[in-house]
C-alpha cells in the first residue's frame, strides 16, 4: 500500500512540476526587450533598452538594437550599476544594465 502511494505522489507532482516549468518559460518570453524611441543627440531616431533582470540580458539588447536599426547604429550610453533590494532573509543583489542607441 505504501508503495502504490508512493507511486501515486510521483504522478501527482509531475504534473505541478510541467505547470511551473510552463509557468517559468512564460515569464522569461514576458521579459523580452522593449526598445523606447527618442531623438538621439545627432537628430536621428535612438532607442533606449533594459537589458537586466527577467531574463533580459546585454547580447540580446545588442541584437534587439540591431534589429531596430538595420542600418547600423551608434551607442549613446551604456551603463550598468548594482541594486540591493531587501528581502525577509537579508540582501537580494543584483546588476542593472540599460543601453541606448542612435540608429545611423
Amino acid at each position: 500500500m505504501t508503495r502504490a502511494t508512493t507511486q501515486g505522489l510521483r504522478f501527482e507532482v509531475f504534473p505541478m512540476r510541467l505547470s511551473l516549468l510552463s509557468i517559468s518559460l512564460a515569464l522569461v518570453s514576458c521579459a523580452s526587450i522593449e526598445p523606447h524611441k527618442f531623438v538621439g543627440p545627432n537628430g536621428n531616431t535612438a532607442y533606449s533598452m533594459r537589458c537586466s533582470g527577467m531574463g533580459r540580458t546585454l547580447d540580446a539588447c545588442y541584437k534587439k538594437a540591431g534589429e531596430v536599426c538595420p542600418g547600423g547604429y551608434n551607442i549613446v550610453d551604456r551603463s550598468s550599476g548594482t541594486v540591493g533590494m531587501p528581502t525577509s532573509g537579508g540582501m537580494m543583489i543584483g546588476t542593472r544594465e540599460s543601453l541606448a542607441v542612435e540608429c545611423k
